[in-house]
């Protein structure tokens, strides 16, 4: 039976373990890993689930699954590889693309942290050296032969970041990172979402003055260091969340100047940033 360790959203071990195909407890989550594989010709090994999978059969995807008890992301990763499609990849050609915390995203429910990473892979593709039959086929393909896989509903849909991910350009924060900046707080920590009455904030949100982002209203910002609800701030941008699809970014604030881990500014964005693919800059 397949175990799996239990972590809360900032990443940390419950020191619970979970049995798969059972309900997850509620405010806890599972790690989870994506693993794409890149050649030199820029191609990506795309595989076809088996015909007996109970979800999704003979829809194609790349490499993923569950970690397991005691297992980094990583370990997790090198293994479902292997036991997939057969290959035994190398720890240092893969790297981290980015993380997302899943409750519910396009109406299904997730409880669990993805990690999505990358390798570079040149070499032959044997599916008889694979240690399951999860795989029916693989084959490199180009980003058009997967979009055109997306649009004929034969990717499974849940894998529609890998477009917005793949073509991003690595953006430069250098002239926003350690900014001091003042604003506005319009939905402080305790406030519900002006359109989605459910969504409460946990943090203090607002917008920076006389700064202007993309869609070309102010900037909006994710305050830390306060536990109580502001009308105004002023601090020290220490982070930027990258939204991969949507225009807008969120600066992330310490009200005090002090640092934070990614795993806490993570945690505490997820309320919202759940819905969308994003990833941390420093």
């Amino acid at each position: 039976m397949e175990k799996w360790d239990l972590y809360t959203k900032y990443r940390e071990k419950t020191g619970k373990e979970h049995l798969r195909g059972e309900k997850l407890p509620k405010g806890l989550y599972h790690l989870v890993v994506h693993v794409w594989i890149r050649n030199s010709k820029g191609e990506y090994l795309i595989s076809q689930r088996s015909a007996n999978r109970p979800t999704f059969p003979l829809l194609w995807e790349c490499v993923g699954g569950s970690v397991l008890k005691g297992e980094t992301s990583l370990e997790g990763a090198l293994r479902e590889v292997k036991e997939e499609v057969g290959l035994s990849l190398k720890p240092e050609a893969g790297k981290l693309l980015f993380t997302k915390i899943r409750n519910c995203y396009d109406g299904k429910a997730f409880q669990d942290i993805l990690d999505v990473w990358l390798f570079e892979y040149n070499g032959a593709v044997n599916l008889e050296a694979a240690t399951t039959d999860e795989v029916a086929a693989s084959q490199w393909m180009a980003a058009p032969e997967i979009r055109r896989l997306y649009e004929e509903e034969k990717l499974v849909q849940s894998l529609d970041y890998f477009f917005c991910v793949m073509e991003a350009g690595k953006p430069d924060y250098g002239h926003i990172l350690g900014k001091t900046v003042q604003g506005i707080v319009d939905r402080p920590l305790g406030a519900s979402h002006p359109r989605h009455p459910k969504m409460v904030y946990p943090i203090n949100y607002g917008y920076v003055n006389d700064v202007f982002a993309k869609d070309g209203a102010e900037q909006d910002v994710y305050l830390f260091g306060a536990e109580e609800p502001l009308e105004t701030f002023q601090g020290k941008v220490i982070a930027v969340w990258h939204r991969f699809d949507d225009i807008e970014d969120k600066w992330i604030v310490s009200l005090t100047g002090e640092d934070l881990s990614d795993e806490k500014i993570l945690g505490d964005i997820s309320f919202q940033e759940q819905f969308f693919y994003g990833k941390l800059y420093r």
